[in-house]
């Protein structure tokens, strides 16, 4: 057979315990949702901006990288077609000799020297606009 169970009766009168636990949990709620927003922000300031920070420094200094190779490589590729262009400035130089070019004449296209018989003069104005080459004094200015 079984024991019988015996009941004790407390001597205090019960209180209402879920009240106060209540009050604390409600409190908790409206209280803790400030508090981790401002954990959060907290969280943004220490991890977040930093760690964007720190990778915007790497991507700048790895654009600055390439950016200065291509700079570099430019200024080379400058010096080279500068040194081209003053090699055929002198080629120029050489090719338009008038010796060379009045041999050229003479032996390629058949051309002579002119001769006091063979010369003709059709207009006296010369080059600079004056006659008979030589400056007017007191004439029109242009």
């Amino acid at each position: 057979m079984a024991a019988p169970q015996r009941r004790y009766r407390a001597s205090a009168k019960p209180r209402l315990v879920a009240q106060p636990v209540q009050r604390q949990k409600a409190a908790r709620r409206a209280g803790g949702s400030a508090a981790r927003r401002k954990a959060a922000g907290r969280f943004a300031v220490v991890v977040v901006i930093p760690v964007l920070l720190l990778l915007g420094s790497v991507y700048l200094h790895t654009v600055s990288a390439g950016l200065t190779d291509k700079a570099a490589s430019l200024d080379e590729r400058l010096a080279q077609v500068q040194a081209e262009g003053e090699r055929l400035e002198v080629r120029v130089a050489e090719l338009s000799r008038a010796g060379r070019i009045r041999s050229l004449a003479i032996e390629k296209l058949g051309m002579k020297d002119p001769g006091g018989a063979n010369l003709e003069v059709y207009d006296v104005d010369r080059e600079d606009g004056s006659r008979y080459g030589g400056e007017k004094e007191g004439g029109k200015s242009r």
